[in-house]
């Protein structure tokens, strides 16, 4: 018996995704009031610490991008390693102090407003990781052929809708539409019956 490890990988990001999205639409749907006031809801910690969870099994999953990559080899492994640069850098790693760091703070002497040089350029890095990586994905999908050429180019407006600064509970729009791209690789590769999950292999009797 071997393990399909195409599939296995797609199905992590079908259920990261699923779990990361209604970690973050539920933390910002719910909790009341705006800026640092939502850091004061009871729940947001929890529903935070779901969509941390949620991206967790998404990076597990993220290397079954690489099989896709056809006809563009380089930009798939720049596209990959820039996203998963980015949920390692912002949805992990920033989504921990987000999740349980500032809901301290907020009760213990406010949140400071000037955040410390290191942390900028850190926050900096990790979006420019998000852009070069998204939009390189993008471009090695609608190259590559071996996805759907609507997974490309929702990858780019991904993209522009995050530079753009939605207001409001608009903001979450870009992440939905990346969430949704990946959910949709994560299908593909599940659906892939390229590789046998299960091989069982019967020898010929002896004559």
């Amino acid at each position: 018996m071997t393990v399909n490890l195409k599939r296995l990988a797609g199905w992590a990001l079908i259920i990261g995704t699923i779990v990361a999205a209604f970690g973050y639409l539920a933390a910002n749907l719910l909790a009341p009031g705006s800026g640092d006031e939502v850091f004061r809801y009871h729940l947001w910690p929890l529903f935070e610490g779901i969509a941390i969870g949620g991206n967790v099994i998404i990076v597990l999953g993220l290397p079954v991008i690489l099989t896709f990559a056809g006809r563009a080899p380089k930009l798939h492994i720049v596209g990959y390693v820039g996203i998963a640069a980015a949920l390692l850098m912002l949805d992990i790693g920033e989504g921990v102090i987000e999740a349980f760091v500032k809901p301290y703070l907020v009760d213990h002497g406010g949140i400071p407003t000037d955040e410390p040089t290191g942390f900028t350029i850190f926050g900096g890095v990790a979006l420019l990781s998000l852009v070069v990586g998204a939009i390189c994905l993008g471009i090695a999908v609608l190259r590559a052929r071996a996805l759907p050429w609507w997974i490309g180019v929702a990858l780019i407006v991904s993209c522009l809708l995050g530079a753009l600064g939605l207001p409001g509970a608009w903001f979450i729009l870009p992440d939905d539409v990346f969430f949704a791209v990946l959910f949709a690789i994560g299908v593909y590769a599940v659906r892939d019956r390229s590789e046998v999950a299960t091989s069982n292999v019967v020898e010929p009797a002896a004559v």
